[in-house]
């Protein structure tokens, strides 16, 4: 049986993102960038990152983490690249208060659902 420190399990969980969003197909990586950032006012400012496929049912679901607009802070997001109006974003910050809002409770159990959190 291997026991992995704390720091060998940081590595290993940090390398499984990126050897995902490899096989995803770099046009798709783009569209996914541009849609997490989608409303900032300063979209190419924004770093996107840990881009992988989500558990959504159309397939067409992606997680990841994007830079809060203007911080250096990230939060988590998924995108749906296939909607009737194109593609679309939710950012786990736009929704914070889980405990007075039912549609942020809402949003955080989508989040659960679909593979972008675990808590």
């Amino acid at each position: 049986m291997r026991i992995l420190t704390p720091a060998a399990a940081l590595i290993f969980l940090t390398a499984i993102p990126s050897v995902l969003a490899e096989d995803i197909d770099q046009a798709t990586l783009d569209l996914v960038t541009r849609t997490a950032s989608k409303g900032y006012a300063a979209p190419a400012a924004a770093t996107v990152s840990h881009i992988r496929k989500s558990k959504a049912t159309n397939g067409s679901g992606y997680c990841g983490e994007v830079t809060i607009e203007g911080g250096m802070e990230t939060t988590t997001f998924h995108v749906l690249l296939e909607t009737p109006t194109g593609p679309s974003v939710l950012r786990l910050s736009d929704f914070t208060a889980t405990e007075t809002d039912p549609q942020s409770a809402t949003v955080h159990e989508l989040f659960r659902h679909v593979g972008c959190i675990t808590e």
